[in-house]
């Protein structure tokens, strides 16, 4: 009997371990598959998550992982006054670079030559002093005289046509020759307005610029081109130009529409005479020894930037050009319809001194190669 009890005993003994090693099995089994499932969890979120970002770096023509981006804050000089186009698009280079950055890279826009000239900001890009800065290509004019071939006066028909030329061969070989004279990276160009002049009195034809003395901007490529056409240019800062012209120092002065509107020129210069003699675009230039010291992906995320940008320049120029021309006939001036062919038939380009150079030939070859 006693036997028999310990027979019943020892079979109850080991029925219960039994069930607890499957109690213990199954809850192993159990935890295993949550890892399992939580592992597959993660693993198809970083698989969307790299889908998305794939998606997304296919929509750019730079390729770049936002993943290898550090955290940057760069300084952008430009002398474009708060409110006018060229503020506009800096301000919307400098928030596409925020934005594609994840927030990881900031640009912070200082206006209104807050900074130095134009002239200055190309001297500290080259020294690596100043991150970035606006800098138009006639400004490169003085040191890289070739890219006046660039922008030759009447040279243009349209913005579109700018566009094209810029984002094609002739730009790039421009782009080219910023970086191996003065070291400093084009991150993109904007087509600004068609330039013209705003003066005192009417400009009918290219007579009646004979002797007239003109605000210029500090480049060669435009103290040529006036003295062509019988002016005499004077080259002065951008701060100066409203007091020269109310004083009589000049008789008025070249440039966009939306700079002559933000400047109050119409409040001292009477005449908008339509003469659209120039497209002179601007650049999102960027010290090299900055650019250098970026790691690919950083490079490449500027550049798409710098192309976003260029192509929002674009159509903000197409749409706000006759947009500011109406308001200054609203302020007042009086627009005059310049015999322009007057003003071309005075232009020679083989007249300007940059124009014997096999690159200045070179570039221009490519201009009416991609026109």
């Amino acid at each position: 009997m006693k036997k028999k009890l310990a027979l019943v005993l020892a079979a109850l003994m080991m029925a219960s371990s039994l069930t607890a090693c499957l109690g213990n099995t199954k809850q192993e089994t159990t935890a295993a598959a949550e890892t399992q499932a939580e592992t597959k969890a993660e693993s198809e979120t970083k698989e969307e998550a790299k889908a998305e970002s794939e998606e997304a770096s296919a929509e750019t023509t730079y390729k770049f992982n936002v993943d290898n981006v550090e955290e940057h804050t760069f300084s952008l000089s430009t002398t474009a006054s708060a409110g006018s186009a060229l503020a506009d698009v800096t301000h919307n280079f400098a928030d596409t670079v925020n934005k594609l950055s994840n927030g990881k890279i900031t640009v912070d826009v200082y206006e209104g030559s807050a900074l130095g000239s134009e002239a200055q900001n190309l001297e500290a890009l080259t020294a690596g002093t100043l991150d970035m800065a606006v800098i138009a290509v006639e400004f490169y004019v003085n040191s890289i005289p070739q890219v006046g071939a660039l922008i030759l006066p009447y040279m243009y028909e349209d913005y579109d046509q700018v566009q094209k030329v810029l984002e094609g061969e002739a730009g790039a070989y421009a782009s080219q020759q910023f970086l191996d004279v003065a070291k400093v990276r084009n991150l993109g160009y904007y087509v600004m307005a068609f330039r013209n002049m705003y003066t005192t009195k009417p400009i009918h034809s290219v007579d009646d610029l004979a002797g007239l003395k003109i605000r210029v901007p500090e480049s060669s490529l435009y103290v040529d081109t006036f003295k062509m056409m019988g002016a005499a240019p004077t080259p002065l800062a951008m701060g100066e130009v409203y007091t020269a012209i109310d004083t009589g120092v000049v008789s008025g002065l070249e440039n966009t529409p939306d700079t002559c509107l933000n400047n109050s020129f119409y409040e001292v210069a009477k005449y908008f005479n339509m003469t659209n003699h120039l497209n002179a675009p601007t650049t999102f230039s960027m010290s090299d020894k900055v650019f250098s010291a970026l790691n690919e992906d950083e490079q490449n995320l500027l550049l798409e930037a710098g192309l976003q940008a260029s192509r929002y320049g674009l159509e903000s120029t197409k749409t706000s050009d006759a947009k500011y021309r109406e308001t200054l006939k609203e302020k007042g001036m009086e627009f005059i319809e310049t015999d322009v062919e007057s003003m071309r038939n005075k232009i020679d380009y083989t007249v300007y001194p940059f124009m014997q150079s096999e690159e200045a030939k070179t570039l221009y070859d490519l201009v009416q190669k991609t026109k």
